[in-house]
């Protein structure tokens, strides 16, 4: 989701990112396991493509895996681009997530995940300029 917001410049990809600015972000720390597999549109970027986030849990490889494959049965493959996210927060994101949302400690747990999130916001960037890059590349057919 704060990738989504970095790739969309709701959040600079460039700067000072504040603790506080993360935990007011409408999305941030709100998932539950209901919302796992149900994409959420955040919004079209400079380009006009469509960025949505969608929550996987343990699911991701092989919800991806069938995200592209129907992808590519219905020929729309080339217009689809799917980021893993969580391979650049790190422990301290995911531990304040799971104080929030399992152990229900949101007044630690949300902090913590925004702490940790301050912490990802180096390689967050990097990934998402990046996913930007080879967008223009796919948009130049090279």
């Amino acid at each position: 989701m704060i990738a989504a917001h970095l790739h969309l410049g709701t959040l600079p990809i460039e700067g000072l990112v504040t603790k506080e600015q993360i935990m007011i972000i409408r999305e941030f720390d709100l998932a539950e396991a209901d919302d796992w597999g149900k994409p959420h549109f955040m919004g079209n970027d400079e380009e006009g493509n469509e960025v949505f986030i969608l929550g996987l849990n343990s699911q991701t490889q092989i919800c991806c895996r069938t995200i592209f494959s129907l992808a590519c049965h219905l020929g729309i493959a080339d217009q689809i681009m799917l980021v893993n996210t969580l391979t650049v927060i790190g422990m301290t994101t995911r531990i304040g997530g799971f104080l929030s949302k399992k152990m229900r400690l949101q007044w630690i747990g949300k902090p913590l995940a925004a702490q940790g999130i301050i912490n990802s916001l180096p390689r967050l960037r990097n990934l998402v300029t990046e996913v930007k890059m080879q967008i223009q590349r796919k948009m130049k057919g090279e």
